[in-house]
C-alpha cells in the first residue's frame, strides 16, 4: 500500500507540474513597467537566488536583511515528520552575507511511527562571499561555507547527528546566443566533523564525506521558469567510498510581488516542483517527485506587519 500511495503522489504531481507549466505561462505576461517603484525595489532584494537544494551566485545589498521560509511538502509522503526550515540573511557589505537559521519538525498527521514528534532539528550558520567575474568563464562567483549543528536527537534523514561543515562554490554564466538562459555549477565539500559532546549517534548512523558537483541549466525568461540538472556525489564512508549520480528536471515559478499583493500574502512567494531520478552505488535507485514553497520576506516588512496587527 505505501508503493501504491508514493507511485499515486507521484502522477498527481506530475500532472500539477504540467498543469502549473501551461497555466501559468500567460502569467508570466506581466509588464514590468505597470509595477511600482518600490515594488520593484523589493523585486531586487528578494530577488531568487536559489531552488531545491542549488544555490546561485549572488548575496544580499549591504544592511538589508530577510527571512527566507521552506517548508518540504516531500515530507508528507516520506516521512512521520514534516520540516519547516527558515533562515535569516543579512547584507554584512555589498560583499559579503551572514547567513542563521533553525529546520524544527513536527509530527506528519498522515504518516505514523517512531518519528512521529516535535523537535528544534539543527542549527545553521554560513557566510558568502562575492568575488565577481574572478573565475574563467563564468560571469558571477559566489564562495561561501556553511556549518549544521544537530539540535537535540533529531530523525537521522535531517540529521546524522554529527557537525557538518560545508564550503561551497556556486558560479553562473549567462548564454549569449540565448540571454535567458543561464549555465550554472555549483561545487561542495561536506566534511561531518564531532565538534560538540553529544551521546553517541544512533546505531544506524554512517558516517559520510561527500564531495558534490551539481552543473545544470537555467531557463527561466520571466517569472516561470524551467531547469535541469545532474548531480554527482563522492561519498566516502570508513568502510571506503562510492559515487552516486542524478539527475532533475522541473519548473520555478517566481511569484511577482505585485500578484502576491493582489492574493494578500506579504513577502515573495517561489513554488518549486521537481522530478528527481537518482541512484547510489550499492543502495540501488530512486525516483520520486518534489515539491517546495519558498517564502522570503524582509525583516522591515515583518515588523511593519507587526506594528499593524498590534494597532489591530
Amino acid at each position: 500500500m505505501p508503493h501504491l500511495q508514493s507511485r499515486l503522489f507521484n502522477a498527481l504531481a506530475l500532472t500539477a507540474m504540467l498543469a502549473l507549466a501551461s497555466a501559468l505561462r500567460g502569467a508570466t505576461a506581466e509588464a514590468v513597467d505597470s509595477r511600482s517603484t518600490g515594488d520593484r525595489m523589493r523585486e531586487r532584494v528578494l530577488r531568487m537566488t536559489e531552488f531545491f537544494d542549488t544555490m546561485l551566485p549572488g548575496v544580499l545589498e549591504e544592511n538589508n536583511m530577510t527571512l527566507h521560509f521552506r517548508p518540504k511538502f516531500s515530507d508528507l509522503r516520506n516521512n512521520e515528520y514534516m520540516r519547516f526550515p527558515f533562515e535569516l540573511r543579512y547584507g554584512l557589505t555589498e560583499k559579503w552575507e551572514l547567513q542563521a537559521g533553525l529546520v524544527p519538525f513536527t509530527p506528519n498527521v498522515f504518516n505514523r511511527g517512531r518519528e512521529h514528534r516535535w523537535g528544534t532539528g539543527e542549527a545553521k550558520l554560513g557566510a558568502r562571499y562575492d568575488i565577481g567575474a574572478k573565475l574563467p568563464f563564468f560571469d558571477d562567483t559566489t564562495v561561501g561555507v556553511e556549518t549544521r549543528v544537530p539540535l537535540g536527537r533529531p530523525p537521522i534523514e535531517l540529521n546524522d547527528h554529527y557537525t557538518h561543515v560545508k564550503p561551497v562554490v556556486s558560479a553562473a554564466r549567462t548564454l549569449r546566443i540565448w540571454p535567458s538562459t543561464t549555465f550554472y555549477a555549483n561545487l561542495a565539500y561536506d566534511r561531518s566533523v564531532d565538534l560538540t559532546h553529544r551521546s553517541p549517534p544512533p546505531i544506524a548512523v554512517v558516517r559520510r564525506n561527500i564531495i558534490e558537483a551539481a552543473p545544470g541549466f537555467l531557463y527561466k525568461p520571466s517569472e516561470l521558469g524551467y531547469f535541469t540538472e545532474y548531480r554527482f556525489r563522492h561519498i566516502s564512508e570508513d568502510a571506503g567510498w562510492h559515487l552516486s549520480h542524478e539527475l532533475q528536471f522541473g519548473t520555478i515559478w517566481d511569484v511577482p510581488i505585485a500578484r502576491s499583493k493582489k492574493w494578500k500574502l506579504p513577502g515573495k512567494w517561489q513554488l518549486e516542483l521537481a522530478y528527481k531520478l537518482g541512484h547510489e552505488e550499492g543502495r540501488g535507485s530512486d525516483q520520486g517527485v518534489s515539491a517546495r514553497v519558498n517564502w522570503r520576506t524582509t525583516l522591515r516588512e515583518v515588523l511593519a506587519h507587526g506594528r499593524a496587527a498590534d494597532l489591530w
